[in-house]
């Protein structure tokens, strides 16, 4: 009878679950959390297969928490205060835009 493949989970200091590999492709296991074990595609290859949604959504933020052993999916809600939404680039256009404005202002045209 085959040994089952077990899953490893890592996590940051919320708790989100940041990375997943089986027992396949883990020959150290120290900072990995065990979460499951069984056999076929989910287990050997749980990167890809084993969280419904994936590990990271659209966005690029993790999906999954680990609460007492047990995984539990992020709201978005909690996406959005764990991985707030990076501050937008201003163009070009709208940085000059900007700075004539504010020299218009301080020659008191406007």
């Amino acid at each position: 009878m085959n040994e089952n493949i077990k899953v490893y989970v890592k996590v940051d200091n919320n708790n989100v679950i940041t990375q997943v590999d089986s027992s396949i492709f883990l020959f150290n296991v120290e900072d990995w959390v065990k979460i499951d074990e069984g056999a076929g595609d989910k287990f050997s290859h749980a990167q890809g297969n084993y969280f419904e949604k994936g590990l990271i959504d659209s966005k690029s933020n993790y999906n999954y928490k680990l609460v007492y052993g047990k995984i539990v999916e992020l709201t978005e809600e909690e996406k959005e205060k764990l991985f707030p939404a990076p501050k937008q680039e201003l163009s070009l256009e709208d940085r000059i835009a900007m700075l004539e404005n504010l020299q218009l202002q301080q020659e008191g045209v406007i």
